[in-house]
Formats: C-alpha cells, structure tokens, sequence
C-alpha cells in the first residue's frame, strides 16, 4: 500500500488512546453546556439522569471491548459491523458514526459561543455583539482542524495532557463543593419523585450524548502501539478506563452543581447561561471559576479535534475500500486523512450556523444534540447485533451468553426507551431532530442497499481493514 494511503503506525500509546475518548467525550464543556441544557428537563434529579446515563454506557461498553477483540482498523465501528452483518449494515453504521460525531463538533460551539459565553460576559455586565457565536464557531471548529491536518502525534499530545486534567480538576472540585454544600437529605437528587420517569429520560439525552466521545478512539487503531500484539484489546481497555474517569467525574459534577445551586431551585439553573461558573465561583472563588471556564473553552476545542480525528478516519476507511470517492483515502505528509478532515469540517461549520440561524444558538444545540443521540443509538443497535452474530472466542458458553447476548439486548433496549421517553409525543423544536436524522437515514440506506450488496461476501466482512 502506497504512502500516500496509509496512516502513521505505532505512534498512539495506551494513554493516548485514553485521552482521545476523554477528550470526545469532553467532560467540562458537559459540565457547562449539558449539564445546564439537561437541568431544564431533569432539575433536580439531573445526577440521577447521569448516573443512569453512565450505567448505560458501562453496559455497552461491554460491546466496544468484545467487538476488539475480532478487528481494530481506520473503520472503528464501521469495520465491527462489517465482520459480523456484513457490508450493508457496516455502511449504515460508518455513515451514522460519521454523522453524529460531526453533528456533534458543530453542536458544541453553538453552545458555548451562543449560549454559555454571552451568559458569562452579561453576567460581568459585557454586552457581546449579535455575530459573535458565528465568530465563536469559526473559532472552535477552526483550531481542531489545524491540529487534525498537522497529523495525530501532535494531537494526542494535545488531548491526552488536557484530559486527565480536566478530570482531576473535575474531581477535585466536585468533592469540595459536595463537602461545604451536603444537604440534609443527601439522596434526593436521584429520587424521580419530582420530575417522573420522564424527566430523568429528557436529562438522559443530554447525559448520554456527554458520552458520546466514548468510542472516539477505535479508529486510532492502526496508529496505535500493541494492536497487532493485543488483538485488539488495548482498543477495548482504553474504553473501560476512560469511561469510568468521565463517568465518576460527570455523576461527581452534575451532584456538586445540583447541590452548589440549591436542589429547590434548579429551573432557575436552568435559566441562567452560566450556572456552573457561578457555583464554582461561589465555593472555589474566582480562580476555580477561571480555571473551570479555561478548561471548558480548551474542553470544547479537544472534544473537536477528538470526533474530527475519528469521524475523518471512519470516512478515510470507507472511501479506501473504494465505496466512496478514493480522495478521502488520501493521506498528507503528516500521514493525515486530510481529504476527509477537510470535508468534514466544513459540513460540521454549515451545520452549526445553520441550525444556529434557524432555532437560535439554545434550541439549535438542543436540536443538534438530540439528533447525535438517534444517530448514537442506531449505531450502537447495529454494533450489539454484530457482536451477537460473531463467535465468542475465548469466553465460555456462559460468559457468550452473557457478553454477546444479555448485554447488548439490555444496552439496547434502553437505548431506545430514552428515545421514545425523550422524543414523544413530538414537541418543537425537538421533533426537528427526528426529521434531521431522517434526512439521514434515508440516503444511507439507499446507498448502503445500492452500493454495498455489489461486494463480494469475503470482502463485505472485512471492510474498514487495511490491505495485508
């Protein structure tokens, strides 16, 4: 395979491969933009809705770790689908991880430049201009994409530095206000008594799309260390690390917040464009609350970068299987899918102002972020059938049972009761994000049901993985 086709190997180490799923998953900017969006459905049970989010994703992470084991490449959960439904269903799924990931690099920004910043100066007394959330996505979105095309060594010295900070600090902070702000009843906040199951379910799209990152990695396989030489585990392990540090410091925050603020008064929290800023300042002082905003800004850029390295090289893996235009299969010198980098950013950049402009910077990431969720779980449905379909390899029949088949069911059908709790009856803007994933869905399947079914049936299972 030609240099021009082929992504820098070795270079990613285990710790790398942690930072880029922390950094996708981007637990300050959650901590000021989803946490905040999520207390408006949630209110006081918001812990609860991530605590339950983290559940979740902890069962199906056992998907992620099992699917590993039988293929790491470029494809990420394009080529787990391929080895075990084959080429229809591994297009579906690469073009929905594409999807929702780059949906998810417009999504941040429109919050943060639309929508947390603005509450940030006015509560200073700074008036920002009207364009400046347009500014601020150029902004957000331009950075990771020069760190993206400069090649992956100097973005995972990037994400894997930032990271770990932000979840030290995330702790550390968290545990501290927890300490001065315990209330008299210390387990309210995960009691549905207030807002019903369905309010929980509301504050889990916000939850669970804070997790989204999670599986931001995989594609990082053929430029990481000890692939070849794990078969695949160090992918798997990477997920379970980083899964469980965000997830200790995101139920850690959104208890701390809920606590900080006031547990009778979270509509309130809702309301205001900075509530985690204005309780870190109110425990931690100015200085924590500086550092949580640095953190967040640096959070919003990481998380960026992360789902651009990943969706790009998804995008890189089907065009070099020849089922998309072989441009995107092309690497720079830097040994980065530049190609696809290029157009993906570009899509995320329309996107954001697009649904900024038509709903406003607030409704637009509620919008965005809902239709990450649909597009999350119709990938994470395909990856838990692939994994049944597969054999268990090492794992006893018990332990088939188990992995391959009770979790996947379990992580599944939750999936999709957050979804129908969330979505229905369908109410604006929401409901535009069921039209949105539509508009997705439909050409995929076509595609997929046109182009795929052509390949020959040894090909069809082995897309996404470089030629031997």
């Amino acid at each position: 395979m030609s240099d021009s086709s082929t992504l820098q190997r070795d270079v990613v180490s285990f710790w790398g491969l942690v930072g880029q799923s922390i950094s996708g998953m981007a637990p300050t900017c959650d901590v000021v933009a989803f946490m905040t969006a999520g207390a408006a459905f949630a209110l006081v049970a918001m812990p609860l809705s991530y605590l339950a989010a983290f559940i979740l994703m902890f069962i199906e992470v056992n998907t992620i770790y099992h699917l590993t084991k039988h293929r790491a490449s470029a494809g990420g959960y394009y080529s787990f689908v391929s080895a075990g439904l084959g080429a229809p269903a591994a297009l579906v799924t690469g073009f929905m991880v594409i999807f929702y990931q780059t949906l998810s690099v417009g999504a941040i920004p429109v919050y943060v430049g639309g929508v947390f910043l603005p509450g940030l100066a006015r509560s200073l007394g700074i008036a920002l201009p009207s364009w400046f959330w347009i500014a601020s996505i150029l902004f957000f979105v331009g950075v990771p994409w020069l760190l993206s095309v400069a090649g992956i060594r100097p973005s995972i010295r990037t994400v894997a530095l930032t990271s770990l900070m932000e979840i030290l600090f995330l702790v550390g902070s968290s545990l501290f206000i927890i300490s001065r702000a315990l209330p008299a009843h210390p387990w309210a906040p995960f009691s549905t008594a207030d807002v019903g199951f369905k309010g929980v379910a509301m504050g889990m799209i916000f939850a669970i799309t804070s997790f989204i990152g999670i599986g931001s990695h995989t594609p990082l396989a053929e430029e990481a260390r000890g692939v070849r030489t794990q078969n695949g585990r160090v992918i798997g392990k990477a997920a379970l690390v980083s899964l469980s540090l965000v997830g200790a410091a995101l139920v850690l925050s959104a208890y701390a917040l809920t606590v900080g603020w006031g547990m009778h008064d979270m509509r309130s929290f809702a309301a205001n464009g900075a509530p985690g800023v204005l309780v870190f300042e109110k425990y931690l002082g100015f200085w924590g609350a500086a550092a949580l905003v640095i953190l967040a800004i640096n959070s919003a850029m990481a998380d960026g970068l992360a789902l651009l390295n990943g969706s790009a090289r998804v995008l890189f893996a089907i065009a070099r299987d020849r089922l998309l235009h072989t441009r995107f299969a092309l690497v720079n010198g830097q040994r980065a899918p530049q190609g696809a980098i290029n157009f993906l950013t570009a899509l995320a950049l329309a996107l954001a102002i697009l649904f900024g402009l038509v709903f406003g910077p607030s409704n637009g990431f509620n919008v965005m972020t809902t239709a990450v969720l649909i597009g999350l779980v119709t990938a994470h449905t395909l990856m838990n059938l692939a994994l049944m379909r597969l054999p268990a390899g090492d794992d006893s029949r018990t332990g088939r049972v188990f992995f391959h088949f009770l979790l996947p069911v379990v992580a599944t059908l939750l999936f999709w009761w957050v979804l129908w709790e969330s979505l229905f009856p369908l109410a604006y803007p929401l409901g535009w994000s069921l039209a949105l994933w539509i508009a997705a869905i439909l050409p995929a399947l076509f595609y997929a049901s046109w182009r795929a079914r052509r390949l020959p049936r040894e090909q069809a299972r082995r897309l996404g993985t470089p030629a031997p």
